[in-house]
């Protein structure tokens, strides 16, 4: 993330720019994964030593709420949290976690019977696969 960007997202969205705010959006977006926010917590806290759990709790909700950032949630494991916001789906690996991200616009344009949106709002529609990863894979052979 550039300098100066996570303040201008946070501005744009109309959220209060703190400096606790900027680093745990930088820490969403520079995880290179999907973190929950046990890992935003440990690496916001080195460097900002003082910030609570709830903090950081509190905080990637709103973040989530102003569509600043996304979310996983996948059955038996914690919210994870995810930089990208534009549509896309997921491949879940059910031995290590690992999440990746993948775009399909088959997958884009799939629908909910009909019968079950007159019963639901949806809000968005997403794909999650799970399967097991190649380093799992891998690491089952060795």
């Amino acid at each position: 993330m550039k300098r100066g960007e996570a303040e201008r997202i946070l501005r744009e969205q109309r959220a209060r720019v703190t400096p606790q705010r900027v680093a745990i959006l930088r820490a969403v977006e520079s995880s290179g994964s999907h973190p929950d926010a046990d890992a935003v917590y440990r690496q916001v806290s080195r460097g900002h030593p003082h910030i609570s759990r709830d903090t950081v709790y509190r905080t990637l909700s709103m973040m989530e709420e102003k569509g600043i950032i996304g979310s996983v949630l996948s059955v038996g494991n914690s919210k994870r949290y995810d930089p990208v916001t534009t549509k896309h789906h997921h491949l879940v690996c059910i031995r290590c976690k690992k999440i990746l991200d993948f775009s399909a616009k088959e997958f884009d344009r799939l629908e909910p019977p009909a019968k079950m949106v007159s019963r639901f709002q949806v809000l968005r529609t997403t794909v999650q696969v799970e399967g097991v990863c190649e380093d799992c894979r891998n690491r089952k052979k060795t």
